[in-house]
């Protein structure tokens, strides 16, 4: 069953198309990504789905709630972290108290509210920080504890925009590794807006890419990621010749490229699945000695380009 659906949602704002006749189905307990450089119109949709937004064309049902005809029910049934997540708890108030306060506006019954509160911050590994204000505590934890606030009443859609933007990289792992966990604790789906590939590509089920309002792959993460880069670029660390590396990487059929680099060599191979073991074998028979075989993490501009060169844009 889908959690959400979405139909010709456009947004414009004057001759601006920010959201351009999006057509979306997300099925419940899916970890969901939405890719776009800044300006896609990532942070809009995300607006819209929350009902902070009204859409100029088309709608979008939320766990059975249209936005236009039932904004209301779609906001007690969602969670949202937008981007400035941070603005969104009081710094002069605890942990504790920002939870308290939250809790109350999201009328959950006053006799669930210190279990709740418990359970979260320490799920977010917070609780021993309850009493301190929350203007005092790491960029982090602060992330953290607005996840906390998004999560009090138990929303059945998690709406993150940017979750690990201005993160750390020990505080974005933590925030990955959370979301990870509340989905398998809690059986929601997230929806999360981001411009970091490699990241969503570590916690999404599904991902869509979205430029210029539009919408241009939609699919699995694993299946559209096969599809997307059948031909990679791997990282080959060695110990020798760099030349003659370059020069046997060059005689075989599959591979596309070969750039030198002071201690390696970059090599675009196609279909690596079947070639990457031949290229190995070839090198270590003629004495080359491999230090490293890796993959080159793809960038979201990588992504666009092999969209647009494969006519799926």
């Amino acid at each position: 069953m889908d959690e959400v659906t979405i139909t010709d949602l456009t947004k414009n704002f004057g001759k601006l198309v920010a959201v351009d006749h999006m057509n979306l189905n997300i099925p419940a307990g899916t970890i969901f990504g939405l890719l776009g450089p800044n300006g896609a119109g990532k942070s809009t949709t995300t607006r819209l789905l929350s009902t902070l937004l009204r859409p100029t064309e088309g709608t979008a049902v939320v766990s059975e709630f249209d936005i236009i005809k039932s904004p209301v029910q779609v906001r007690e049934i969602t969670g949202v972290l937008p981007e400035e997540s941070n603005h969104t708890i009081y710094p002069s108030l605890s942990a504790y108290e920002n939870l308290e306060y939250f809790a109350r506006l999201y009328d959950v019954p006053e006799e669930d509210i210190p279990e709740r509160i418990e359970e979260l911050l320490t799920f977010m590994d917070l609780w021993e920080r309850k009493d301190d204000k929350a203007g005092e505590l790491s960029t982090g934890n602060r992330q953290r504890l607005a996840l906390c606030r998004a999560l009090l009443h138990r929303p059945k859609v998690l709406l993150l925009d940017e979750p690990t933007s201005a993160l750390d990289p020990i505080a974005a792992k933590r925030v990955r590794e959370l979301i990870l966990g509340l989905s398998k604790e809690y059986k929601q789906t997230f929806f999360i807006n981001s411009h970091n590939l490699p990241e969503v590509q570590r916690v999404c089920d599904q991902i869509a890419i979205i430029d210029e309002g539009k919408i241009l792959l939609h699919g699995p993460t694993q299946e559209l990621r096969s599809k997307l880069l059948a031909k990679q670029e791997f990282r080959i660390r060695l110990v020798g010749d760099i030349a003659t590396a370059s020069s046997i990487a060059k005689s075989m059929n599959f591979v596309e490229e070969v750039k030198e680099e002071v201690d390696s060599i970059l090599v675009t191979i196609e279909d690596p699945t079947e070639n990457n073991s031949s290229l190995m074998r070839e090198l270590l028979s003629s004495g080359i000695k491999i230090v490293e075989f890796a993959e080159e993490e793809a960038s979201l501009e990588d992504l666009y380009l092999e969209v647009i060169k494969g006519g799926d844009a």
